[in-house]
């Protein structure tokens, strides 16, 4: 048996590593040989939390090379990380999830079939945004303390919101094709 190294999600391309994953399991090279199909596989994906931050008051004269090399990282991580979870979704039968966008929506309304369908998912996250913890009530917690993901000084806040989520996404219906063995 080899050992691998993982490295967290959040610091690759990937950001949303739920497909990679999906992929490596079912992909011959990866010689892990998973049977793919909702019957068969089961991706849970928890996520650390998204930070939609348009600028209202953005001028088209403020867009100067400064700027763009301030931005376009985490543009790049937020556009990964979403046509990640697209992905999962288009490949998977989404039982759980939030908007993609307002013209995606969640996808889970609009699957018709299970065939073809590699994968049941479950895709979990946070909007970090006032207007997102505020839909949360959790309007007492400050978007800019729980946006970063080693900010250990505020962990408790974090766990505020991921137990929030879990109360209010987390359906144990949404298992019952998975009973635990």
């Amino acid at each position: 048996m080899q050992d691998f190294l993982f490295v967290d999600g959040g610091v690759t391309m990937y950001n949303n590593p739920a497909f990679q994953m999906f992929l490596m399991a079912t992909l011959e090279p990866y010689q892990r040989q998973g049977r793919a199909g909702v019957e068969n596989m089961l991706v849970i994906s928890i996520g650390t939390g998204t930070s939609p931050s348009p600028d209202a008051n953005l001028q088209a004269g403020e867009m100067n090379l400064a700027y763009q090399a301030s931005s376009i990282p985490s543009a790049l991580m937020y556009a990964a990380q979403t046509q990640q979870d697209l992905l999962c979704r288009v490949f998977g039968k989404t039982v759980a999830g939030c908007e993609i966008d307002r013209e995606i929506g969640d996808l889970k309304k609009h699957v018709r079939t299970d065939r073809g369908k590699a994968v049941h998912l479950r895709a979990y996250n946070a909007e970090l945004s006032e207007k997102g913890l505020g839909q949360l009530g959790l309007s007492q917690v400050r978007p800019e303390n729980v946006r970063q993901m080693d900010s250990v000084e505020f962990i408790p806040e974090m766990q505020k919101v991921g137990r929030r989520i879990a109360e209010v996404e987390v359906k144990p219906e949404q298992f019952d094709a998975f009973p635990p063995l």
